[in-house]
């Protein structure tokens, strides 16, 4: 039986019903409940914007008790979706990290929410709508919160990640693996030859060059040094790295070899995705140096 005149606070109940039933059903197929969704996809939504939360920070952001928020984060734990370290900042704290698999399943899980999210505002328009706009406002106004202008990109899936950067990285390199196979070599190898090919230097400044690149320890750097000299590739004559002349011409032929993979590899590629790329990577890379400093 339906009420023939009901209140606003009852038809608010019902849709909140109607979407957690919905998001469940959804996600069920990945092994999570529409609790264990709101906790991943929030999580997610605070780590794109640099916010590494804690288990009691998670809980106060999503308007849920602390206690609740650590049985979901416990199970997702045991799941293999979540870690949860100490904070080093408070003992008594736990912080919450997505594991590679987590990120894999609310990655998978955001998709089919976001159909879902077209779906429940169909009749309105769709999410970009005028209608869904003010609707979305007035649930704000009603919730206390201030409007928006548009939807929050919580549980919008991030189109590239750690992983599609590591797969890319990955399949590119194993052009030049196959080239440095021919060789005897490995990628480390190449990358000291090269670097002494460019410009002869001491074998500490060496070390350097190939730990500031993040190639290799310093440890690992000077054992390569160790065992290309040994094999005849690298001199040390006057306190300077060299290449002699035969490892020279090896190197010359590998980078013109690889050139022309990597043409092979960005031929049809479009000028400006390939310098969106470019700004992307660069800004990847020095973020990961700072990042790095803070672990």
């Amino acid at each position: 039986m339906r009420l023939t005149t009901p209140t606003t606070g009852h038809l608010v109940w019902r849709l909140s019903l109607k979407w957690r039933a919905a998001v469940d059903r959804t996600v069920k197929p990945l092994g999570l409940t529409q609790a264990q969704y709101s906790l991943l996809a929030t999580l997610t939504g605070l780590v794109r914007r640099g916010v590494r939360p804690s288990q009691r920070e998670l809980a106060d952001h999503m308007g849920l008790e602390p206690l609740h928020v650590s049985k979901l984060a416990r199970a997702l734990e045991q799941a293999g979706l979540l870690t949860r370290p100490p904070d080093p900042d408070d003992p008594r704290a736990v912080r919450l990290d997505l594991t590679e698999r987590g990120h894999e399943v609310i990655t998978e899980a955001i998709k089919l929410v976001r159909d879902l999210h077209e779906d429940l505002t169909a009749n309105i328009g769709g999410p970009r709508s005028d209608g869904t706009r003010r609707f979305r406002a007035t649930l704000q106004t009603l919730l206390g919160d201030q409007p928006t202008g548009g939807e929050e990109a919580m549980t919008t899936a991030r189109p590239v990640g750690g992983r599609d950067l590591n797969l890319a990285a990955a399949a590119a390199r194993s052009l030049l693996t196959t080239l440095l196979d021919r060789e005897g070599l490995d990628f480390t190898d190449y990358v000291v030859l090269r670097t002494v090919a460019d410009q002869s230097r001491s074998a500490d400044a060496l070390i350097s060059a190939i730990t500031a690149s993040a190639i290799a320890s310093p440890d690992t750097a000077r054992s390569v040094i160790t065992k290309l000299t040994e094999a005849g590739h690298l001199t040390a004559d006057g306190g300077l790295v060299d290449v002699t002349p035969g490892t020279r011409e090896l190197v010359e032929r590998l980078t013109t070899d690889s050139t022309r993979a990597g043409d092979q590899l960005f031929a049809g590629i479009a000028p400006e995705d390939l310098d969106a790329a470019k700004r992307v990577l660069d800004t990847i890379t020095a973020r990961a140096a700072e990042v790095r400093a803070t672990l």
